[in-house]
């Protein structure tokens, strides 16, 4: 025999309660009954609502406040009438047997015949005064976020999150955190069905047959048992809330875990339970809904249908993720209040555990990239920094490193600008036990000499106008590393002085402050000066030339080594051949050929930036002679026409190597002007190149249009 419960506060109805023969209802204050009073004038088993002989009755659980009915004590079990009014603790509750008994005149019969049925929209529970019929319980939060040692069953429960949460520590996956939960959870409420949903995750790659845009999940989706897997393997829903207002997103949602009975299919949770979850940003719990469209699962033949829901949100701060929902069918037990509140632990720390290892795929991700992009850096820098040539020149520069990298002597790098006594420093640093430690350059003359001092020393805030903040000098940035100083003779000999006592192990100052300084540096010092020379002047101190100069290596000037050209070009080309934008093949044997020949005032520094700009504006797979623009500093000088041999044609220059003057050819004198001179040896250089302008203007060192400016010159002075 089926009744109704009609609960009201005040003058408004807030709740209808489905009364059913073989379900026993109990009040009172305990969350464990199936009305639940928040009053502390209710008792904890209150009052029992029971059908007997198809006769429902009420009677008082010895209650210490009591129970009336039509404003009378009870003092035995009552039989119920329609239109009786129950209070308990201030809460009434009116027994109809037809819902129209309950409703004032301004209900239509329509609203009334639905909320008989269950079947209650959205416009007709306006219409009736009622939230959601059959919600029986919300909560935001649970006591298991609280502090405080809990005690009788709660120390139970205590125990059980306890477990869970350290099971869930070593579990690496997204997905396998779902499931331990849901199946814990599962166990400990001892009903077979739920799941958790991520709302708005980033989908991955799934099966074709997996992406389901239907309502529900069918028995071909999963079935018979829990998820397995990862989050990859998890199919896909993707739902509209039909809620106005509902703050949902159409986007698709992924099934991260389920669970249910052997032979059945998991069903998703309703989009209006969805949309109240996602609104609130509290747990619903709801109670007889199997006759509720609203509520109830998306109905499947050969399903059990539903009977009690508890859907709790996952947050992430304010943020609703996921949903954790769980329910139970006709034949299983109502959930209770105490289960949503379980149930709202559970949630919770499954929200921490994700957030938590989504950090941690994040962090791993970074790491990955950054390590990634660390190890091209090393083999770029690699690239840059390898010592590079074969020459004896460059075989004892080596040897050199080798033997004074493991030690901490000071050392003097001598050369030119552009030989790379940089890279010498870097390959001693890499080479020495300080290799962990930072490498710090500086270059003397590139700073103003006050600047320098603080560059080298630091300063205090204040020290000197322009100074508004403290500044860490060289010396302390490469403490337990090395100290690379470029051009250390162009420094003055003041801060030489200062300068000498830090090598000499003694302590300094930051600029404006007072605090000794002692730092574990190791100088390397770069210059392209004769020192010697500087010393005889005065314009550098004996003492710190004779500090500085424990091992000294010469880094030999590029024309020196020229048979390290060619190798040094094929290095360049291979390390730049990635920016060029085009397939680049290699370098042409005249190519070659002509970068020989080549003076190389710049040094190795030159020769780098004429690959680069070959690279940059070639045009062809192979970079020609034309690619190569020479500067003028140092021009080639043709050998003479008589040694002149090759094997190329008008657009090859000759590769045998007898184009360079031999200082044995004697040629004879003849007085004639330097303008004759030129022209000769400008028609000299032309008949080499067999008629190549292109490659008689590299050679001469001149732009193309001034030796057709002079040739034709020549011509007119020939008519």
């Amino acid at each position: 025999m089926q009744a109704y419960l009609v609960i009201s506060q005040g003058s408004r109805w807030t709740d209808i309660f489905r009364l059913q023969g073989e379900i026993s209802v109990v009040i009172g204050r305990s969350s464990d009954n199936q009305i639940v009073i928040r009053d502390d004038r209710a008792s904890r088993r209150h009052a029992e609502i029971t059908l007997r002989q198809g006769v429902w009755t009420v009677r008082d659980l010895g209650s210490r406040n009591g129970t009336q009915v039509n404003n009378h004590l009870l003092a035995d079990e009552h039989p119920l009438a329609d239109g009786d009014a129950i209070v308990v603790a201030g809460c009434r509750m009116t027994f109809v047997l037809d819902l129209a008994h309950a409703f004032g005149p301004q209900a239509s019969p329509e609203a009334m015949s639905s909320a008989a049925s269950g079947h209650v929209s959205s416009a007709q529970t306006i219409e009736l005064g009622l939230t959601p019929p059959t919600i029986v319980g919300r909560r935001n939060s649970s006591r298991w976020s609280g502090r405080g040692a809990p005690a009788g069953d709660q120390a139970s429960d205590a125990m059980f999150l306890y477990r869970l949460v350290y099971e869930m520590v070593s579990i690496p996956s997204a997905s396998g955190l779902a499931q331990c939960a849901l199946d814990k959870l599962l166990d400990r409420l001892g009903i077979t069905t739920g799941g958790v949903l991520l709302i708005n995750a980033p989908v991955p790659p799934v099966p074709a047959s997996n992406s389901i845009t239907s309502n529900s999940l069918t028995s071909n989706s999963i079935a018979g048992g829990s998820i397995a897997g990862g989050a990859a393997e998890s199919p896909t829903v993707s739902f509209q809330a039909q809620v106005p207002g509902a703050a949902i997103n159409e986007g698709p949602q992924v099934v991260l875990a389920a669970r249910q009975a052997p032979g059945q299919a998991y069903r998703r949770v309703s989009d209006f339970l969805v949309a109240s979850v996602v609104r609130e940003g509290s747990a619903v719990l709801a109670r007889n809904v199997q006759m509720d469209t609203q509520l109830s699962l998306a109905r499947e033949s050969g399903q059990r249908q539903t009977s009690s829901i508890i859907c709790a949100p996952l947050k992430q701060g304010q943020q609703v993720v996921g949903l954790l929902h769980v329910y139970t069918a006709l034949d299983e037990r109502m959930l209770t209040d105490a289960d949503l509140e379980l149930a709202v632990a559970v949630a919770d720390s499954l929200a921490v555990a994700l957030s938590h290892q989504s950090s941690r795929e994040q962090l791993s991700q970074s790491l990955a990239t950054s390590q990634r992009k660390i190890d091209l850096l090393e083999r770029e820098l690699g690239w840059q920094h390898e010592m590079v040539g074969n020459s004896p020149a460059m075989l004892k520069v080596r040897s050199a490193i080798e033997r004074a990298g493991p030690t901490g002597a000071t050392i003097l790098v001598r050369g030119e600008s552009g030989v790379g006594k940089e890279l010498v420093a870097r390959a001693i640093h890499m080479r020495s036990p300080r290799r962990q430690a930072p490498l710090v350059c500086l270059n003397c003359a590139a700073l103003a000499p006050t600047l320098l001092e603080s560059e080298l020393f630091g300063h205090e805030k204040g020290a000197f106008t322009g100074a508004t903040e403290r500044k860490i000098g060289k010396f302390e940035a490469a403490n337990g590393g090395t100290l690379m100083l470029d051009e250390i003779g162009e420094m003055i000999p003041e801060l030489q002085a200062k300068f000498l006592r830090v090598l000499e192990g003694q302590s300094f100052e930051r600029l404006g402050g007072n605090k000794p300084i002692h730092t574990n540096v190791r100088v390397i010092a770069a210059t392209n000066r004769d020192l010697e020379q500087a010393v005889r002047d005065k314009q550098f101190r004996s003492d710190l030339y004779f500090r500085l100069r424990v091992i000294e290596i010469d880094v030999p000037p590029l024309r020196e080594r020229t048979g390290d050209v060619a190798i040094l070009a094929e290095h360049f080309l291979t390390m730049l051949r990635a920016h060029a934008g085009r397939r680049i093949d290699g370098i042409a044997p005249a190519t070659l050929e002509l970068l020989q020949r080549y003076n190389w005032p710049g040094n190795v520094r030159e020769l780098r930036n004429v690959i680069e700009r070959a690279v940059v504006l070639g045009s062809s797979s192979v970079i020609e002679p034309e690619d190569v623009s020479l500067a003028p500093l140092a021009p080639l000088v043709p050998a003479p026409l008589g040694q002149a041999t090759g094997t190329g044609d008008a657009n090859n220059a000759p590769t045998n190597s007898s184009l360079t003057a031999s200082s044995n050819v004697q040629m004879p004198f003849r007085a004639i002007s330097l303008e004759q001179l030129e022209k000769e040896h400008i028609l000299a250089t032309l008949a080499a190149y067999k008629g190549n302008k292109s490659r008689a203007a590299i050679v001469l060192g001149v732009e193309r249009s001034t030796l057709d400016r002079k040739l034709k010159k020549y011509e007119q002075d020939e008519v």
